[in-house]
């Protein structure tokens, strides 16, 4: 079999290519399955993609302007694959595709066709989603949301594979933090719900409490937040920015308590948080909401509250009173790649 992973534009910043990397890894690992990721060729592409160096990467070209669409589809033609992966319905995957033989496999980790665009957007977006639910030979999600969704809304079946653990084994370090520290992991985005932990330091602050709280992550709110931080007076707060590697582990490993507000929206509801199995791989108690895949990874050894600042304020003030909290074991070992490519190659062949 021979198995391509399509995507267009650049990897920099695309947290959802580590489904695609990690799958095509253990694909490979099993033999007798040719992979080959065909991407745009970009600067980050050519250096940074970190597949397995067993496969294959077909570039195009110049993909830009208005011959982009033929140059994908003349890519797609010289592989020749059995599947097409394809992740969401993105218009340039998606014009693509349209008119050809390929066997595609749709893989929706979001759903872009329920977030609140303008009329023109939505439509197209609702179109795309339509379009490749109704193409793909086998559709997969990444939550239990989408899963029940499909099948209610459309009578869609579709294969439920969530995301899996991805941080890299690290020897025991060291704890970077000289006092007791809650710890926030995640992209500064203006979608997400880091707001409520915000919020929930100025409440700390008001009632005389200042518990140290760091943030780890960038993204376009990044500033804004300093500045709030800034502002607030909020001395306990450290918006510390991108942080990878040792540095991020040592940080993760070491949270008296880790942080993870998440809203009940369409968006939430739809994705699979990566960060649910970098925190239930440093094994240290989370402070979270019982929304969308976080109970389908940490079970009930979570620290389940309302989604208000209050709640959040609460929790961490009774967290960083509460000493030597132990580790948590999540069962994070049964969220691996191999399990989630055991459970793709099994649906490809039932049908």
């Amino acid at each position: 079999m021979h198995y391509v992973f399509f995507s267009t534009g650049s990897w920099e910043g695309n947290a959802s290519m580590v489904r695609t990397r990690e799958i095509g890894r253990e694909m490979i690992a099993r033999g007798g399955i040719d992979v080959t990721y065909a991407v745009d060729d970009t600067p980050y592409n050519r250096d940074k993609l970190g597949v397995d160096p067993k496969a294959k990467v077909a570039y195009t070209s110049k993909p830009g302007g208005v011959g982009q669409v033929f140059a994908r589809r003349r890519t797609l033609r010289e592989i020749c694959p059995d599947y097409v992966h394809v992740l969401n319905p993105a218009p340039k995957s998606c014009a693509s595709l349209w008119g050809t033989s390929h066997q595609v496999v749709g893989d929706w980790d979001e759903w872009p066709a329920m977030r609140p665009y303008g009329f023109a957007r939505r439509l197209r977006e609702r179109y795309l989603d339509h379009w490749l639910r109704s193409r793909a030979v086998l559709r997969v999600v990444a939550s239990r949301y989408l899963e029940e969704q499909f099948r209610q809304r459309y009578g869609a079946k579709s294969v439920y594979i969530p995301y899996a653990a991805y941080l890299p084994d690290h020897p025991p370090t060291e704890s970077p933090f000289a006092r007791p520290t809650a710890v926030y992991m995640g992209n500064l985005y203006p979608a997400y719900d880091h707001d409520l932990l915000f919020d929930a330091a100025v409440l700390l602050k008001s009632r005389g409490r200042t518990p140290p709280i760091t943030f780890l992550g960038h993204g376009p709110d990044l500033e804004k937040w300093r500045t709030f931080v800034k502002e607030q007076s909020l001395t306990n707060v450290d918006v510390a920015g991108y942080t990878i590697g040792e540095e991020l582990w040592r940080r993760l490993r070491h949270a008296h308590v880790l942080l993870f507000p998440i809203r009940p929206t369409i968006l939430n509801l739809a994705r699979c948080p990566s960060k649910t199995f970098a925190y239930a791989q440093a094994r240290r108690p989370v402070i979270t909401n019982r929304v969308g895949e976080i109970p389908e990874v940490l079970g009930e050894r979570a620290t389940y509250v309302a989604g208000t600042p209050e709640a959040f304020a609460d929790a961490i003030d009774q967290a960083l009173n509460t000493p030597n909290l132990p580790d948590v074991d999540y069962g994070v070992e049964r969220h691996n790649w191999s399990a989630r490519t055991d459970a793709l190659l099994a649906a490809l062949n039932h049908r």
